[in-house]
């Protein structure tokens, strides 16, 4: 028999060989057909009339659009492309207009700034904000020689709203996106195990759905979060007393109330469709374990009707304007990697010194993991990038020939942002050089040598940097958030208006930050698992806050002693957060009963 020393130790960490291990995420095909035609469509009108260069320009302004085209609902989706759309074209501009290299290096710069800051308004300003940056700098690479300005910009834009415009016209296949289909799944598979003659197979079925499920949610391509997706996580988080609950009535031979299989289909077509599932009343008759799966539901159904109904104060969209120290110190980490990365390319005569300053900024973009796991990542996938270039320009002409090619790169570009940085890395960087090929001479093995430069820089800069990024643990920045929110709920709910518009304003920016610092973690794979397990609670601190806030405005204050009993509570979390090892799952729960007694529900 094998001890525990003699089985082999892997080669690799674990979280080094989840993040080389692409996630296995469901097809979008709305999005593959959308980025296939906007990016296939220019490059064909130029063959056909002969105006190569600006078909170049109009299928990058296409890839802009195409990089914020991430799964989630159809809204979320149009405003997501849409701020990319105006922010692209906007740091398109500015690069283009550049007149000479150390102007365009200035604007870079400059740009770099507000990129960074606006990582923390949100994930639609995130996204665009980076796109900002990104097509700068590349605006400051390809100059026309035969384009003003202007018409370089006119084309880019282009692009830009035919990617926008395709986005629009999925408006019949909003309902499969990925994200709400695997989620809906789980019902699926659980009312089919409750039907099934095999239960070993469904209950396989059944695993695969929660697998599906929770790689869409977490491990998905999305670098920010999104309220949407908030959702459907608490959802999926809510499910496990369902599931486990249908698993011991399946062992048990016993079969659920038609109520409650009625209630799991409702749940499979809310998912779909976005709707809000009808409030559900657990019964009190039947056995404990049909019991267990009715409150399972009603547990469910009321959470993520809590969710889905609270209302985001507007003032909170101001204040988060507000930045911490964090959000400086990626500011000076970028300027410092992109000040560098112009500086070599100027000083060295290269010929397109664009694409070093270009691999720093998308290894640094905010929010988005390990920066030290995306440098290697990109390093990886732009070499198999050139590779796969290199290849289909010695064997296929360019023109007409090399159209296909370009167009199936693109339709896997929204698969690859989803499923794996360095594939990513590796089609973006094969379909760029493809581009570039139709219109100009581009030459692959410089560009290769170009990034690994950029991706040196990033790894010394970040490493001489680190100090500045190691942060507090996990536990100390919730106690920090919870005392902050406990300050501003105890005034709010004592009718106190002296001074609490500044205490929100702090509260909010505070939980911006403990909600970036959480966003890192979870897209860094040797973080991500725990990471998880607290990120179900910072929603519920939002949604504490909103709820006190609404409070305040209607200017009714809560019974005092209810309110003293709700700030205590709070109080003595953060206590136990600073001093004791409390569970994530502890904390979510507290705090959702104290959400109840704020909310008055």
């Amino acid at each position: 028999m094998l001890t525990s020393q003699a089985l082999p130790r892997p080669l690799l960490p674990d979280w080094l060989l989840r993040q080389l291990r692409p996630m296995s995420i469901p097809v979008d095909w709305t999005r593959v057909c959308a980025v296939a035609l906007g990016i296939g469509v220019p490059q064909l009108v130029g063959l056909l009339t002969g105006r190569i260069e600006e078909a170049v320009l109009a299928s990058v302004g296409a890839l802009c659009a195409s990089f914020s085209d991430l799964t989630g609902s159809y809204r979320y989706r149009l405003r997501r492309v849409g701020v990319a759309v105006v922010l692209g074209a906007l740091g398109f501009a500015a690069g283009a207009a550049a007149p000479g290299p150390w102007w365009a290096a200035a604007a870079v710069l400059a740009v770099a700034v507000p990129s960074v800051l606006s990582s923390r308004m949100g994930d639609l300003w995130s996204s665009g904000g980076a796109h900002m940056l990104t097509f700068c700098i590349v605006a400051t690479g390809e100059k026309s020689a035969t384009l003003s300005v202007v018409e370089q910009v006119a084309w880019f834009s282009a692009g830009e709203l035919l990617l926008f415009a395709l986005v629009v016209a999925t408006w019949p296949f909003r309902g499969t996106a990925p994200a709400r289909s695997a989620v809906a799944g789980i019902f699926d598979a659980t009312l089919r195990m409750l039907d099934a003659e095999a239960p070993v197979a469904a209950r396989q079925e059944l695993t695969k759905a929660l697998n599906t499920a929770h790689d869409v949610l977490v491990g998905g391509g999305s670098m920010s979060r999104s309220r949407v997706r908030d959702r459907l996580y608490l959802v999926y988080t809510h499910a496990t007393p369902i599931v486990e609950a249908s698993v011991s009535l399946v062992h048990a031979g016993e079969r659920p109330s038609l109520r409650a299989r009625e209630a799991l289909r409702t749940l499979a077509r809310c998912m779909r469709t976005g709707e809000v599932p009808p409030p559900y009343q657990p019964d009190t008759a039947g056995s404990p374990l049909a019991q267990a799966l009715d409150r399972g539901i009603a547990e469910l159904v009321s959470a993520f009707r809590l969710a889905k109904h609270a209302e985001v104060s507007s003032e909170k969209e101001r204040v988060r304007l507000t930045f911490g120290r964090s959000t400086w110190a990626q500011v000076l980490r970028m300027v410092l990697c992109l000040a560098l990365a112009e500086g070599i390319g100027l000083l060295a005569g290269l010929d397109q010194p664009y694409w070093i300053a270009l691999t720093a900024a998308l290894v640094l973009k905010p929010n988005s993991g390990s920066v030290f796991a995306r440098t290697v990542l990109r390093a990886v996938g732009t070499v198999a990038g050139v590779l796969i270039a290199l290849l289909l320009l010695s064997l296929v002409p360019p023109g007409w020939w090399l159209l296909p090619f370009i167009v199936v790169l693109a339709a896997k570009l929204p698969v690859a942002i989803d499923r794996h940085y360095g594939l990513f890395s590796a089609v973006v960087t094969a379909l760029v050089l493809l581009q570039m090929s139709q219109g100009a001479e581009f030459h692959a093995v410089a560009r290769l040598v170009d990034t690994l430069v950029g991706c040196a820089i990033v790894l010394v800069v970040g490493f001489l940097l680190r100090p500045l990024h190691r942060g507090p643990q996990l536990e100390a920045l919730f106690a920090d958030a919870v005392a902050s929110v406990a300050e501003y709920v105890s005034q709010s709910l004592a009718g106190v208006r002296h001074g609490r518009p500044a205490l929100r304003r702090r509260t909010y920016r505070q939980l911006a930050d403990l909600r970036g610092a959480l966003q890192q973690q979870l897209m860094n794979p040797a973080t991500a698992s725990r990471a998880e397990r607290w990120w179900p609670t910072i929603s519920v601190l939002e949604r504490v806050v909103d709820a006190a806030t609404e409070k305040a405005v209607r200017n009714n204050p809560q019974d005092l002693q209810q309110a003293q009993r709700l700030v205590s509570t709070m109080r003595t979390t953060t206590r136990q957060l600073r001093s004791t090892d409390v569970r994530p799952a502890q904390l979510h729960d507290e705090l959702e009963r104290v959400y109840a007694g704020v909310a008055g529900r």
